[in-house]
């Protein structure tokens, strides 16, 4: 297996598909595929869900070349949905990935807000989520998601370099806006990538503590 792997990256000859190579590598990646399609926990995709993950995973194309209604021109593989900023789906993709984590924590019994205001005076801007009781050392615990593409421009160059870098890069940038958040504990969480593994390990080390 690691000889067929190093043949099929030996063949990448372009950061895109170097980039999509070592996302669909990293451990957990693939583990929505044993996803149980149920559809009352929102598992089950339709058809053309699984056309175009399965698209995404592969490299293949999905779709005819045109153009965004950002006026950007769009190629085949389609990507540039993930990243264009007028594209409703980014905002759908932030928001369920928040609640998902909202709802873990209400689910273990630790009261939560979401989008809490007035915590930062330096700049106005708030974390995603806040624990409404202490959490360590009298600390309360805020959470930050932070939804990127490695194919974006200003990742794909990091991303094509090393499995991980682009979600470190922008989770980077979020631990920056955490910055003045005094007496909280910041709780950084990277997406796309390695969100599965990611979140699992913030997870582990929350139920540690």
């Amino acid at each position: 297996m690691l000889a067929d792997k190093a043949v099929v990256e030996s063949s990448l000859n372009s950061p895109d598909s170097r980039a999509s190579f070592l996302a669909a590598c990293i451990q957990h990646s693939g583990d929505w595929l044993f996803a149980l399609p149920t559809a009352s926990y929102s598992l089950q995709l339709d058809d053309e869900a699984v056309r175009m993950v399965v698209g995404l995973r592969l490299g293949l194309d999905l779709c005819s070349p045109h153009e965004c209604r950002c006026g950007t021109l769009v190629d085949a593989l389609g990507l540039y949905s993930f990243v264009c900023k007028r594209a409703p789906s980014k905002t759908i993709r932030h928001h369920s990935l928040n609640d998902l984590i909202a709802r873990s924590f209400s689910a273990a019994g630790v009261p939560v807000v979401k989008e809490p205001t007035g915590l930062s005076r330096s700049n106005g801007k708030h974390p995603d989520g806040l624990s409404l009781v202490p959490w360590q050392n009298g600390k309360a615990l805020c959470w930050d998601v932070t939804v990127i593409s490695p194919l974006a421009d200003s990742y794909i160059s990091a991303a094509a370099r090393d499995a991980g870098a682009a979600a470190e890069l922008a989770a980077s940038c979020k631990e920056v806006k955490c910055v003045g958040l005094d007496g909280l504990l910041p709780l950084p969480l990277r997406t796309w990538e390695y969100q599965v593994l990611q979140l699992a390990s913030s997870f582990q080390t929350l139920a540690e503590d």
